[in-house]
């Protein structure tokens, strides 16, 4: 049956369907939509790390990532995704695998490809899904990746805490202004990324305890939130902000915060092996002191003393209750104080700073009966003796 009314309508769809153009969707554009829909710089920079895997994976099977590319394409003309998502599962297998024979640019010196954890390669196996899809429209249902892709099951081993020992090794080796940095960490339980992107009107230094304004662009939840800081942050802390304007930053120069976060990264890799502390989880290339490790201390002592919903509302940490943050600002700053003892680093004694101390403390004690001892003895043998 044939309706007149449609037919200018059915005409300028046909125009319109003539005069499209295929719309290209360049790598670079990839990633900016990751950025975009993340709002987090690092997340583009580990679509770039994904990509970089990709392409290790595609030379070591002797070909190139355009060339893989087009062999998938092919593949999924012809209704073959079983095949693709069998290639792909070998691209994981071989993230999964050490390469000794791929050899990377490192910044202190070469090393070889190591594994990946499990976390790490799904989070790459995803980007480079999102990859295909966007830039070379090579649909990949999670049936599909179900089916015929076998992931790495994630080990979860038990973290250890730092111990204030360690703590303390750390504080007493690393430079004045990176000790700073340490303290202002572990008494507030920031992440490092948003303390690198603190400027210096985000501390309130006229209230007891000093209170920090966390903006929610800096945030990694993209909420933001305030917190504090020890008393003993604070008196490290003014020696920095003495000479900035509000709007400077205080523990780095690089406006750019994933640089900010890498070079304290990179500066804590190279203090740790100068103490040694090189020991790792079982089968993990991750180390048991790392820098994250300051925030897993705050959150520990703050869950102790106040319970984990007063943690993850100052350290913005998973969901939270927003009730503190309706709660009356005395009764927060109240808690906090009572929290400050437990969070003291470089003023906490030790056992055995505290046995040195008695030590100390006897033999001065010692020396004044020694002296008045002294005193008498000369006054008995020179009757003379004026006192």
């Amino acid at each position: 049956m044939y309706f007149p009314i449609l037919a200018p309508r059915l005409i300028n769809l046909e125009l319109k369907a003539k005069t499209m153009t295929l719309q290209v969707f360049e790598k670079s554009d990839w990633l900016e939509r990751v950025f975009r829909k993340s709002e987090s710089a690092r997340s583009k920079d580990v679509a770039k790390t994904a990509l970089n895997m990709f392409d290790y994976f595609c030379k070591h099977e002797g070909t190139t990532i355009e060339d893989k590319v087009q062999q998938y394409q092919e593949l999924a003309k012809q209704g073959d995704i079983r095949s693709i998502c069998l290639d792909l599962d070998r691209f994981v297998q071989f993230l999964n695998q050490d390469q000794p024979d791929i050899i990377l640019n490192s910044v202190q010196s070469p090393t070889t490809f190591k594994k990946k954890s499990g976390k790490t390669i799904r989070n790459y196996f995803g980007f480079i899904k999102s990859y295909l899809r966007l830039c070379h429209a090579i649909k990949l249902t999670n049936e599909d990746i179900q089916d015929y892709v076998t992931f790495p099951k994630q080990r979860k081993d038990q973290r250890r805490p730092i111990s204030i020992e360690v703590l303390k090794r750390i504080f007493n080796h690393a430079s004045p202004t990176r000790r700073t940095l340490y303290c202002v960490l572990v008494s507030s339980g920031m992440r490092l990324g948003e303390a690198m992107a603190l400027r210096k009107k985000d501390f309130h230094l006229d209230e007891n305890p000093v209170r920090i304004t966390i903006d929610a662009e800096i945030t990694k939840t993209k909420e933001g939130r305030e917190t504090y800081i020890s008393s003993e942050a604070v008196d490290k802390l003014k020696e920095i902000l003495d000479g900035k304007n509000d709007n400077e930053l205080v523990f780095t120069r690089f406006e750019d915060n994933v640089k900010a976060v890498n070079n304290e990264v990179q500066y804590f890799i190279v203090l740790r092996e100068r103490l040694d502390l090189l020991e790792k989880y079982p089968n993990s290339p991750r180390h048991i002191v790392n820098i994250h490790c300051f925030r897993a201390y705050f959150h520990t002592k703050a869950s102790q003393k106040h319970g984990s919903d007063y943690a993850n509302a100052l350290d913005g940490h998973g969901s939270y209750l927003k009730q503190y943050y309706r709660e009356d600002p005395k009764e927060r700053a109240k808690k906090y104080q009572a929290l400050e003892p437990s969070l003291l680093v470089e003023s906490y004694k030790l056992e055995s700073e505290k046995t040195k101390d008695k030590i100390i403390e006897d033999m001065q004690e010692e020396m004044k009966k020694l002296q008045a001892k002294m005193t008498r003895l000369e006054i008995l043998n020179n009757p003379d003796h004026v006192l």
